[in-house]
């Protein structure tokens, strides 16, 4: 296969890959159970979180965006493979900004879930000395955050699509 052929090739594969601003619904709490008469488990008295859960895994599988698949290292991979094929200078800087992003997404996802977890507990438990305001203005601070980092992975795809047309054209 020709340079220009594999480009295409691989220009194919990665428009299949897309930024979704999902600010980590998947971490948001529906409610919270006591595990009490839970017999067949080992575990202490502690209340269990029923979260919304991840989007269906057609749509995990292209969202470079999304911290619980592997759409993004696919895509790396992708950009990896055309980095072997033509040299140019901004290669391992785009490698290393999409890695900072997936990093500072995926802290975002941990922080997040923490903080739903909190603020459900806070709720089951009554809590009455927890600021449950202050957990949902830093819940919502996250998810701000999150729209930021991918709309930033978002420009930095774009950016990799039309450096790649211009390599092939």
């Amino acid at each position: 296969m020709k340079d220009n052929e594999l480009l295409q090739a691989l220009k194919i594969e990665l428009t299949q890959y897309k930024t979704f601003d999902c600010k980590l619904r998947h971490e948001n709490i529906i409610d919270v159970q006591s595990n009490e008469g839970i017999d067949n488990m080992d575990l202490p008295l502690e209340a269990i979180v029923n979260r919304v859960g991840f989007c269906n895994h057609g749509f995990r599988s292209v969202a470079i965006s999304c911290a619980h698949t592997t759409a993004a290292i696919k895509f790396k991979n992708l950009v990896e493979k055309i980095s072997q094929q033509v040299e140019t200078p901004q290669n391992d800087v785009c490698i290393k900004a999409f890695d900072d992003l997936l990093y500072e997404i995926y802290l975002l996802d941990h922080k997040k879930g923490s903080l739903e977890k909190e603020y459900a507990f806070a709720e089951f438990y009554d809590k009455s000395w927890v600021d449950r305001e202050e957990i949902k203005l830093e819940i919502n601070k996250i998810e701000k955050q999150h729209s930021k980092l991918v709309a930033e992975l978002e420009l930095l795809r774009q950016t990799i699509l039309t450096t790649l047309n211009q390599l092939i054209y």
